[in-house]
């Protein structure tokens, strides 16, 4: 862990949890209706822990929550689509 995700307390899930900060973040019970499809919510943790087509759902990790953001769920699904 990088001393400047140390001293914020920040988990680094993701490439660059600091950018998912500055984002709309999202719990991942949000994330069906978000796609507005019949999508579990254990779906988005598959997609952060498992990944599909070797791209994981980009997260962080605040206050023992693991969070992702829309933005992070469109650029994966942008990325497995395209694949």
């Amino acid at each position: 862990m990088n001393q400047d995700n140390k001293n914020r307390g920040l988990k680094p899930d993701s490439a660059n949890p600091m950018k998912l900060l500055a984002e709309d973040l999202i719990q991942f019970k949000d994330v069906p209706p978000l796609l507005q499809k019949r999508v579990h919510m254990s779906t988005a943790w598959r997609w952060a822990n498992r990944g599909v087509k070797g791209v994981k759902l980009e997260t962080v990790s605040i206050g023992g929550k693991r969070l992702t953001s829309v933005q992070a769920v469109t650029r994966f699904l942008k990325r497995t689509s395209t694949q």
